[in-house]
C-alpha cells in the first residue's frame, strides 16, 4: 500500500475571510515541489474547486480534493469532498442532513480547543457523531501544545482518528504539520484509510517565541483585508 503525503486543510487567495497572498495554482505548485500526493484547498464558506484546478493538479501528480471550512453556528468545521450545497449549511442539524445525503464526504473537527469564538470547544462533544476525524493543528511549540493534547484525549475517548494539517495561511509554514496516509491515491480509499486511522502525523514544533507573532500576523492580514487597506 502506498504512503501518501497529504495536506488537507489549507487556504488560498480566493478565501473571502483571510488575506492570503498566493493563488490556488501557486499553492498546488508548492505542494508538488514538497512531494505532496494529496491536497485540499479549504477556503472559508466557499468551495473554490474547479475542473481547471483539478486538471492542473493532476499534471503535477497531485490529487486535489474539493473542500470547505464552513462556519456552522459560528463554529468552523472542515468538510472534505464538499460540493456547492455545503456553502448553504448553517446549523449542526443542516450538517447532519448533509452528511446523511452526501455519504462520500468526510467531516473534520478543526482546531477545536484553540482560543477564539470560531473554535468548536464544547460543541464538538455535543455533536461528536457528525465527525470522522479531529485535527492536530500546526500552531504549537514543544512546551505549548495544550489544545492539541485536549483534542487527542477527545479523539481517544470517542475512537476517532487525528489528522495532521497546516491550516495554512502563511506558506512558509505549509510543511510544518501534515499526514502520511496508507492508501491508494483515490478519494474514497483515502477516506476509508483515515476512518481506520491508517495515518501518521508529521509535525514540527514552532519555537515558543514565534507562536504569538505568527498568530498576530494572520490576524493583522485579516484586518487589512476587512478594512480594504490592501
Amino acid at each position: 500500500m502506498p504512503k501518501l503525503k497529504a495536506q488537507l486543510h489549507v487556504h488560498s487567495k480566493q478565501d473571502p475571510l483571510d488575506n492570503i497572498r498566493y493563488t490556488e495554482k501557486q499553492l498546488i505548485d508548492h505542494a508538488a515541489k514538497l512531494g505532496y500526493d494529496v491536497l485540499a484547498i479549504s477556503c472559508h464558506d466557499v468551495v473554490i474547486f474547479s475542473d481547471d484546478l483539478k486538471k492542473y493538479a493532476e499534471k503535477k501528480r497531485v490529487l486535489l480534493i474539493p473542500a470547505i471550512e464552513k462556519s456552522i453556528e459560528k463554529k468552523h468545521v472542515l468538510i472534505l469532498n464538499a460540493d456547492i450545497q455545503s456553502q448553504n449549511l448553517k446549523t449542526f442539524e443542516d450538517l447532519k442532513k448533509y452528511k446523511k445525503k452526501k455519504t462520500d464526504c468526510l467531516i473534520v473537527a478543526v482546531h477545536p480547543y484553540y482560543p477564539g469564538n470560531t473554535c468548536l470547544q464544547g460543541k464538538l462533544e455535543k455533536n461528536i457523531e457528525l465527525f470522522d476525524a479531529i485535527e492536530y493543528s500546526w500552531h504549537h511549540s514543544k512546551k505549548i501544545n495544550g489544545p492539541n493534547k485536549k483534542a487527542i484525549k477527545i479523539a481517544e475517548k470517542y475512537g476517532l482518528p487525528m489528522l495532521g494539517t497546516s491550516d495554512n495561511h502563511l506558506i512558509r509554514y505549509f510543511d510544518y504539520t501534515y499526514s502520511i496516509i496508507d492508501s491508494s491515491k483515490k478519494t474514497d480509499e483515502i477516506f476509508k484509510a483515515i476512518r481506520k486511522n491508517q495515518i501518521k502525523i508529521v509535525s514540527h514544533d514552532l519555537p515558543g517565541w514565534k507562536l504569538v507573532p505568527v498568530f498576530a500576523e494572520i490576524i493583522l492580514r485579516k484586518m487589512v483585508k476587512y478594512f480594504g487597506l490592501r
